[in-house]
């Protein structure tokens, strides 16, 4: 990879600079670079199309406790350890994950109306994503697509360097399982980018798991761990010996004349921007990189749900399934390795489309579509069950890639920062006027994991009137992005970001 191609000019040329020191050079430790200038920074962007809240019977999500060890409601046990109700065990990622709770994406008075900066207008459905993660006011009226790029993206200017892909867009429901089973449009995307004519464009995800592995390991062969290993213990050996040959010469310059002390300063300079330049370089590959399997075919696409005599949605037992359990893991361990053969360093992943049809009856047993459990479809707990899904793949992730080790001995999970969102919250609804409703964007949640550039890692905060971008905020600034704002929305969560 180019990457690699310029590490070892580099390393080259370190070598030249202290030719004259080889007895220094085969005896100076490995220092580890644990999260130095250098380290690869990774961003992911997760969104699901279901509200965290019942109505009338509010939300199973939202901790009891602030700060850290809090608590693990229903829909926030795959954060923890215990069985889960619909299978499975949870992830052991507590001490990973914050919770913000209180979020809000505020509304205009009436349709029509110009919303808020970062709002959107009364209707629900469809009209929270674009606000969400770009941080920029809908239209007047319904709107699905983004009016500005959203994060994902912003991140991916900055960081995603030569990389093969410059980001990774993907979701995890195949279709929405209404009419003709559509999935296609802005009510299936995540991720919105700037052209170079200044408009705002959707990006299609990949909803194929077959298609995503082929587009990121067709013809990948992964580099050799031991180079990759070599290239680090060098490089670190290189840098020690310029550690000692400035103490050394810092001991001789008292002795010096005036002109010849001047000669080394000139020479510490050249040193110390040498120096900076082996900082800013990122490690090489790491040797967790390899083949993954082949995931094979995709599961085969579920029917669309039936309709009643006046044309509304009648949930179907056997329909509004594609193996979504299936596709949603696949898909996190590519993300997983994409990262750690730096095949790309940003991921946007939908989870569910908007007003979510999928059936929850394969994924825990529950006989309503997800959408239909925000309304008083079985019980509240089976409703909080299908937060809790999502939650479980984003916790897996996590696990994922903190058990995946750099070659300085940092996980992958040390270097990333990752964030996930949902379609509402639980409150008033201005589109029905009634309060106590899933159709809401008040008290809405976000998880954000990773410890890279100084997240706050295991605590809830609660966060009254923030944004959800407030917390991607948090996370850009994590990655490195120099910036207080995502589109209209300014400010970081209080205690989320160090």
């Amino acid at each position: 990879m180019a990457i690699m191609l310029q590490r070892r000019a580099l390393l080259r040329a370190a070598g030249t600079a202290v030719l004259a020191m080889p007895a220094l050079e085969l005896t100076a430790p490995l220092r580890a670079r644990a999260g130095g200038a250098g380290a690869i920074k990774r961003f992911v962007m997760v969104y699901c199309g279901l509200s965290t809240g019942r109505d009338g019977e509010g939300q199973q999500i939202v901790p009891s406790t602030t700060g850290a060890g809090y608590d693990l409601p229903r829909a926030l046990a795959p954060l923890g350890t215990d069985a889960l109700s619909y299978g499975g065990s949870g992830f052991d990622v507590r001490d990973e994950v914050s919770i913000v709770t209180g979020l809000s994406i505020p509304w205009a008075d009436s349709v029509g109306a110009t919303p808020p900066p970062g709002g959107r207008s009364p209707e629900f459905h469809y009209n929270t994503v674009g606000p969400s993660v770009s941080g920029v006011r809908g239209e007047a009226t319904r709107y699905n697509p983004a009016r500005g790029p959203s994060a994902d993206q912003l991140v991916a200017d900055a960081i995603a360097g030569d990389t093969v892909h410059r980001s990774l867009s993907y979701r995890v429901q195949a279709v929405n399982y209404v009419g003709a089973n559509g999935g296609d449009g802005d009510s299936a995307r995540v991720s919105w980018q700037q052209d170079r004519g200044g408009n705002i464009v959707g990006i299609d995800p990949i909803a194929s798991p077959r298609l995503a592995y082929m587009s990121l390991f067709s013809g990948f062969v992964p580099p050799d761990p031991a180079d990759a290993l070599a290239a680090q213990r060098l490089l670190a050996r290189r840098r020690s010996v310029l550690d000692t040959l400035r103490v050394r010469t810092s001991n001789l310059l008292p002795r010096l004349s005036g002109y010849d002390r001047m000669r080394m300063e000139q020479h510490f300079d050249e040193l110390a921007a040498f120096e900076q330049r082996l900082d800013a370089m990122p490690p090489p590959t790491t040797g967790a990189c390899e083949l993954p399997p082949d995931p094979g075919d995709d599961p085969p696409i579920g029917d669309p749900h039936g309709t009643d005599a006046e044309g509304n949605l009648d949930y179907t037992e056997t329909a509004g399934y594609s193996g979504e359990e299936q596709r949603a893991t696949a898909i996190m361990d590519m993300v997983r390795m994409a990262f750690a053969c730096d095949l790309s360093r940003v991921a946007a992943i939908r989870m569910t489309m908007d007003q979510t049809f999928l059936n929850m009856k394969p994924l825990s047993g529950a006989g309503s579509d997800m959408h239909e459990l925000s309304h008083g479809s079985v019980t509240a707990a089976d409703h909080a069950d299908a937060v809790g899904w999502h939650v479980k793949h984003f916790a897996r992730l996590i696990a994922l890639l903190r058990d995946t080790q750099e070659l300085d001995g940092s996980s992958l999970l040390d270097h990333t920062a990752l964030v996930l969102l949902f379609e509402g919250g639980y409150g008033f609804d201005p589109e029905s006027g009634q309060d106590g409703h899933a159709h809401s964007s008040e008290n809405m949640v976000a998880l954000v994991g990773g410890r890279t550039g100084g997240l706050v890692p295991g605590v809830h905060l609660a966060a009254p009137g923030l944004h959800p971008a407030n917390a991607l905020v948090c996370a850009m600034q994590a990655v490195g992005l120099d910036t207080d704002t995502l589109g209209e929305i300014s400010g970081v969560v209080p205690g989320l970001i160090g």
